[in-house]
């Protein structure tokens, strides 16, 4: 009776079992901590490839908007008065066609400079509208043949004050 007692547990000792199952539950927290971190990895890596996609179509975007930038005409800002506090910005176009084709058409040669066959605009920082016409009066004269035309909603200074491209140059000034 003793020995059925005695020999399972002798047997049980002297086969290792014990240390065979201290391993098992070491290999076995050892196999969840590496899950966990397989996990994690994986986890970023997702985030990161999420991330390159996102930033690959924001640079696609971008290099469109570039592309469509590079093919629209120049634009040139003249600026008027210093941006101040307390000043609002009033946007005007500006135009040099009829003083160009009148002296062609009288047959003086006339040098012309080409910024005024693009888009021309003047942002004229003053305190109140009529500040702002004199001060384009007073930089673009009508008497070297400048027009001018502001646009509505001066005051702001957002994307409804940018101007449109002039109308079709005159022939004479297109072959200058």
């Amino acid at each position: 009776m003793m020995l059925k007692d005695f020999l399972p547990n002798a047997l049980e000792k002297s086969s290792g079992m014990d240390q065979l199952e201290n391993k098992i539950y070491v290999l076995h927290a050892e196999a969840h901590d590496l899950q966990d971190r397989v996990n994690s990895l994986t986890q970023r890596r997702n985030t990161q490839a999420s991330e390159k996609h996102r930033l690959e179509t924001d640079m696609r975007k971008a290099e469109k908007q570039i592309k469509d930038l590079a093919d629209l005409p120049p634009q040139f800002v003249h600026e008027v008065g210093d941006p101040q506090s307390g000043l609002m910005k009033f946007v005007a176009t500006l135009t040099q066609a009829k003083a160009s084709a009148e002296a062609r058409a009288s047959g003086e040669k006339v040098q012309v400079n080409p910024i005024w066959r693009c888009a021309n605009v003047a942002e004229v920082w003053a305190s109140s509208f009529d500040e702002a016409k004199q001060m384009v009066e007073v930089a673009f004269p009508f008497k070297l043949g400048f027009e001018k035309a502001f646009l509505r909603g001066g005051g702001g200074g957002g994307k409804a004050n940018v101007p449109k491209r002039p109308a079709n140059p005159s022939k004479t000034e297109a072959g200058a």
